[in-house]
């Protein structure tokens, strides 16, 4: 045997004879070591190449800008979730995890939410359909349920829908309504003034329209001169049936309060 080969031989038989005596001092170490490693990565990340620092606040930001922003700064970007905004523009960042100014080392990665922008809707043509299913066909496209109504006198069906507002087709930014007008149908009599006409006049032209007189009502509050209407419900213009209730005020001085029914 070579001298050099005979010196590697004892050098073998001497660490393993160590290692035999002495297993539980020979694990204790390598432990330490193994400790002092990892503590030297988690506090000393530049070792491993990965320096810390803070994430850029990128929200905002159109995605591409904010994108080459955290790059620049060393990180990575995922897109995350796209949801609509009724402010923010469309591709803009609406947030990101982590957040701004957390630190984090270089080379991780840095998630973006996106806008997709206002929700949209088309107004649908209801015009000819009935009112209520003009309404579900309405809400069905995204729209509030319609609280307005428009009623006029038209050879229509009473109830269908003659026409809307907005007009049918357009896309507009929701949420939003939709305004409806609707057939009063062709026998609606369009109700006229009868504020400031004498109690008895009012009468004789209700019953001319082949309406019906409510039990009036008196007010002391008005400007009108006693027996006047001050007042009527529906109010002037309103389509109505043949045979409907209208209901008067009656203006009246504080001194004579006593009510009186019409003839």
């Amino acid at each position: 045997m070579t001298p050099t080969v005979e010196l590697a031989s004892r050098r073998r038989r001497g660490i393993g004879g160590f290692i035999a005596r002495w297993p539980l001092l020979t694990t204790a170490v390598a432990g330490l070591m193994i400790g002092y490693a990892a503590i030297a990565v988690y506090l000393l990340p530049g070792i491993t190449g990965r320096a810390e620092s803070a994430v850029p606040n990128v929200v905002g930001l159109l995605y591409d800008d904010a994108a080459a922003r955290l790059g620049a700064a060393g990180f990575t970007v995922r897109t995350g979730e796209s949801l609509n905004h009724p402010t923010t523009p469309r591709n803009s960042v609406l947030g990101q995890n982590p957040a701004p100014g957390v630190k984090g080392l270089k080379g991780d990665e840095v998630l973006l939410d996106v806008s997709l922008g206002p929700r949209k809707g088309i107004v649908p043509d209801v015009i000819g359909l009935p009112r209520d299913e003009a309404i579900k066909t309405i809400e069905a496209a995204g729209f509030e349920t319609p609280k307005e109504f428009i009623e006029r006198i038209d050879p229509n069906p009473r109830g269908e829908v003659l026409g809307t507002l907005p007009r049918s087709g357009l896309t507009v930014t929701l949420p939003s309504t939709v305004r409806l007008t609707i057939s009063a149908g062709p026998d609606a009599i369009g109700l006229p003034s009868m504020v400031g006409m004498p109690l008895e006049d009012a009468l004789a032209l209700l019953a001319q329209l082949g309406l019906t007189s409510g039990a009036a009502r008196f007010d002391t509050t008005r400007t009108q001169p006693e027996g006047y209407v001050a007042g009527q419900r529906p109010a002037a213009n309103t389509p109505v049936p043949p045979g409907a209730v209208v209901t008067l005020t009656i203006s009246r001085p504080p001194a004579s309060a006593e009510p009186i029914d019409p003839p």
